[in-house]
């Protein structure tokens, strides 16, 4: 692997120094994983490495000028305990247009590998057996750069950037694009109004007269979000009946804070620990109430693996008319609804829980733009997301029929109305750290699954008639990771990255799921 360029870039215009604080739920969402995708394309005809190269870079810093926070400097505000709701703890502040700005970091590298030795086409890994493709060899870290990014760990930022890009150049003229972004800075669906952006001038650039960008202009105003919240955000204290509004909503509230706790993972303490506030301004009867997280279920000496699923069309439908059929079912079940259930049902089986009596959760990862009011446009950006969860003990889950799960899964869905979404942002922003309570857990007990539908992934073209051999979602390698994105192949159906210990992942593909 050959370095052959590595520096920073910044948007093409000058900008006036301006400093913008994140959402609340931007927040709330500052210790996730980042967020970030990999191309990868087989070889443009005829296409000279430099030129691509070249243009992709232009066409970059071109995109990057519409979204200039992203090469600025994220880092937390001052905190003015006197201040309002963007003043408090460890809440982000992204300030950009100023000569210190760290930029994004852009990396070309050039690696031996043909794209066809790194992963089969679309068409291959969906029709490989029962469509499942082993992708335990696929190392995400080679297209990816290993620098940190800002607040990684919740303390450092200074110079590091908040994005950052790799082009890595393959052999027989293949290329791959991986991008990773600080996951308060973007969502998926804001990573790809940038990429689809990008992609559009780039192909520009090459001389191709593209259609408009599918996804359109972006909007990047947090306060657009905050301004959703139901109450006052910026007094001292929360409204006491918005606060029992939100906690009865379907939320996990495990807490990062207790490391006391039995089987706590001692190499999360430092991240935790800046999540804290100063001792001496922590006031205990501020903190809110949480849940003890089961971390004794979460052996993380266990082998993950990965696999990608792929379900057409007629599946799903097939899925979506069993469901709709189970009597006593809703009768708005949706494709994605029934596939889900069909997950979570299978994965209790390949866990072995058919008799468990302990409670397990599918905690759904659900976007905020439609579920406030005003809605935010399609093209907000930044990371207005939330976990709510369905649940019950593995052995009635494992009983349930498929329209049973399915109509929980919607019903749950359907529960975040505005006034319950704008009462759950007063609740956060009032949070003492918005990183002290995760929505969420993994493990043998919990699956997460986050939905990238209709973001046409596959559709991204930098060149002109040179689709993405193959799309991967940058995802952590833990146990019950679910992702679930349009496929590759015309057949209207999704793929399913599947991340699953080693045991349970050998039942699911051997159909040892009794």
């Amino acid at each position: 692997m050959t370095t052959i360029e590595s520096t920073r870039l910044r948007p093409a215009h000058q900008l006036t120094p301006t400093s913008t604080p994140l959402s609340i739920l931007d927040a709330t969402v500052a210790r996730f994983s980042p967020t970030g995708a990999i191309w990868i394309f087989n070889q443009p005809a005829k296409l000279d490495q430099k030129i691509l190269i070249d243009n992709l870079r232009i066409s970059f810093i071109e995109t990057l000028s519409k979204f200039p926070q992203w090469a600025g400097q994220l880092q937390w505000a001052p905190v003015n305990p006197k201040g309002k709701h963007t003043e408090r703890f460890n809440r982000p502040l992204i300030v950009y247009g100023t000569d210190a700005d760290p930029g994004v970091e852009w990396t070309v590298i050039e690696h031996p590998l043909r794209p066809d030795e790194i992963v089969p086409t679309s068409e291959e890994r969906a029709s490989s057996t029962a469509g499942a493709w082993i992708g335990d060899n696929f190392n995400q870290s080679l297209f990816i750069s290993s620098t940190p990014l800002a607040l990684a760990n919740l303390h450092d930022y200074t110079g590091l950037p908040g994005m950052q890009v790799q082009i890595t150049l393959l052999q027989d003229g293949g290329y791959a694009i991986g991008i990773k972004l600080a996951h308060c800075l973007a969502d998926a669906q804001a990573l790809m109004v940038f990429v689809h952006l990008w992609a559009y001038n780039s192909k520009q650039k090459f001389g191709t007269q593209p259609e408009s960008p599918p996804m359109g202009e972006p909007v990047f105003d947090p306060a657009l979000l905050d301004s959703c919240a139901a109450g006052n955000i910026d007094s001292s204290e929360p409204d006491p009946d918005l606060v029992i509004t939100a906690r009865k909503l379907p939320l996990h509230r495990y807490s990062w804070w207790d490391t006391a706790d039995e089987g706590y993972p001692q190499f999360l303490i430092p991240t935790t620990e800046n999540s804290k506030p100063p001792p001496a301004e922590i006031d205990p009867k501020r903190v809110s109430p949480s849940e003890p997280a089961p971390w004794l279920s979460w052996d993380f000496s266990k082998p993950v693996r990965y696999t990608q699923l792929h379900f057409t069309g007629e599946e799903l439908s097939k899925f979506q008319a069993l469901a709709l059929n189970t009597p006593g079912s809703r009768s708005d079940i949706s494709r994605l609804d029934a596939l889900l259930a069909h997950l979570w049902i299978t994965i209790i089986r390949a866990r072995g829980q058919k008799d468990s009596p302990r409670p397990v959760y599918m905690n759904l990862s659900l976007g905020a733009r439609p579920r406030v009011s005003p809605a935010l446009p399609d093209t907000f950006i930044g990371s207005p997301l939330f976990l709510t969860h369905v649940g019950g003990t593995a052995s009635s889950a494992y009983q349930e029929k498929l329209g049973e799960t399915s109509s929980r899964i919607r019903e749950t869905m359907k529960g975040f109305t505005t006034d319950a979404v704008g009462a759950m942002l007063h609740d956060a922003a009032h949070e003492v750290s918005p990183q002290r309570l995760w929505q969420g857990f993994l493990g043998p007990e919990h699956t997460i699954v986050t939905s990238w539908l209709r973001l046409q992934l596959y559709e991204v073209d930098f060149v002109g008639r040179n689709k993405p051999r193959y799309v991967h979602a940058i995802m952590p390698k833990m146990d019950g990771c679910i992702q679930v994105m349009d496929s590759g192949v015309p057949d209207g159906g999704m793929d399913v990255a599947l991340y699953l210990d080693g045991v349970a992942m050998g039942r699911l593909l051997d159909g040892d799921c009794s």
